[in-house]
């Protein structure tokens, strides 16, 4: 393929296809960050800073366990997309239900296990014992949502897949609106602190599994499915490890990389802890404003490779690469002007917006260094190539690590260290993008 061909203009149509992929999908993600954002500020606006630290040190440890299986939705979406892109119904079908299984198995043992790690997984973050017992009673409320989430992520991969961003929006937003109501009663009517965001995240988790549940129901109508034998769900099983297998790893690693931040912001002290946890959110806020656009080339690349349509493929692409550069260039600007604003909105706890405005230099270069992994990861999923993926990460990982071990322990050294990591592993998503282009392999089984 030509440099010409690779770099071939986007058309009108892609725009749009890309853009109505992605708005509801923008719509959706923002209020998942709006819930930690109100969570934080309920939480900073409590009369301690244990209250924000056990909230930041719980919900870190519980995104790690639940989004080291995200590959049931990133593995669903691209499989998915690419059986729809080639008009498969049987494997659409296929592309649900045992994922879902594989789900809801996963979920019962995260659950049946967690006596045997909740107190060790807190005691590795490393927070003061206040923050600690409060961030126990947290998780264990909150870990008893596990099988719903989980199938809840195959059903957003599941409706992405087949081109339907809708569906995501729906429950993703009926669960946070849900989250937020429960937490402001649990919290500020019932007086629970922390243990009352833990109730509000249970009851909202089992809402939107419901949600999920009926969205998905009201399109299998569409698919004629057939029994499937033992022989044929070997191959599509063999497929699905293959692809997640890699994606569960990648997942463990990015997760680490969070957690390794707020475990030794925490070190450092609580102050600290509460003013990252507040950037921290930004850089959240930033992730699902990009992966909306990251999403749309999920959906719309798998449904390109699908079709076989190289031409299609790339313009898509390049359409999703336009739209995210303009809105990480526009996060960056808005940042460094509101910085002030964002602070005091969410705590008003003067010796943590001092900390946090300390480090905010940090954090404005962010989006522009980002963007690419975001997009690459949305292309690679749309073509299946975990293997990629997990390059981009553990590189950038290694890097920061050094970076961090190689000075003294302070704040700055931390936020250099995670810049580093986004910059690594930016450059990295690039060169694997570039090299499966070269090599003409989006249509391959394999990964690089």
């Amino acid at each position: 393929m030509s440099l010409p061909t690779l770099f071939i203009a986007p058309g009108r149509k892609h725009l749009s296809q890309v853009w109505q992929l992605a708005w509801p999908l923008i719509v959706s993600n923002l209020s998942v960050p709006l819930l930690g954002l109100v969570d934080t500020a309920i939480m900073g606006h409590l009369s301690h800073a244990k209250y924000l630290g056990a909230v930041s040190v719980g919900a870190a440890i519980i995104v790690f366990i639940y989004w080291a299986f995200g590959f049931l939705r990133m593995g669903t979406v691209g499989l998915t997309a690419q059986a729809y892109g080639a008009k498969d119904p049987h494997r659409q079908w296929q592309m649900l239900y045992l994922p879902s299984l594989l789900g809801a198995s996963i979920g019962m043992v995260i659950v049946a296990l967690s006596p045997l790690y909740i107190q060790a997984a807190v005691g590795y973050m490393q927070a003061t014992e206040a923050v600690s017992r409060l961030a126990i009673e947290y998780l264990q409320i909150r870990i008893y949502s596990a099988p719903a989430v989980l199938i809840t992520y195959v059903a957003m991969g599941w409706l992405l897949g087949r081109q339907d961003s809708k569906g995501p929006l729906y429950i993703l937003v009926i669960t946070n609106l849900c989250n937020i109501l429960f937490n402001l009663i649990f919290v500020l009517y019932y007086d629970m602190h922390s243990a009352g965001v833990a109730w509000g995240s249970l009851v909202a988790d089992y809402i939107g599994f419901a949600v999920a549940a009926w969205l998905v129901w009201r399109q299998l109508g569409h698919i004629n499915s057939r029994h499937m034998s033992w022989r044929q769900s070997q191959s599509i099983i063999r497929e699905l490890l293959s692809v997640n297998g890699y994606l569960f790893i990648r997942t463990l690693l990015l997760l680490f990389s969070f957690a390794f931040v707020t475990a030794q912001s925490a070190n450092i002290s609580t102050d600290v802890l509460a003013a990252n946890t507040i950037l921290l959110q930004y850089v959240t806020l930033l992730a699902y404003f990009l992966d909306g656009f990251a999403h749309a080339a999920e959906a719309s690349t798998g449904e390109a490779i699908g079709q076989r349509q190289e031409k299609h493929f790339y313009q898509v692409v390049n359409a999703a690469a336009i739209y995210s550069l303009i809105l990480a260039c526009l996060a960056s600007g808005g940042f460094y002007c509101l910085q002030d604003y964002y602070l005091r909105a969410l705590t008003d706890l003067p010796a943590v917006i001092e900390q946090a405005k300390v480090y905010v230099v940090w954090v404005v270069w962010l989006p522009i260094i980002k963007v690419w992994s975001y997009l690459t990861d949305g292309i690679f999923v749309g073509a299946a190539k975990s293997q990629a993926m997990l390059h981009t990460v553990w590189t950038g990982l290694v890097v920061m690590l050094l970076i961090w071990y190689s000075g003294p322990a302070d704040g700055h050294r931390l936020w250099l260290a995670f810049s580093a990591f986004a910059l690594v592993r930016s450059s990295v998503a690039v060169g694997c993008y570039l090299y499966i282009r070269q090599q003409r392999s989006w249509w391959k089984k394999e990964v690089i």
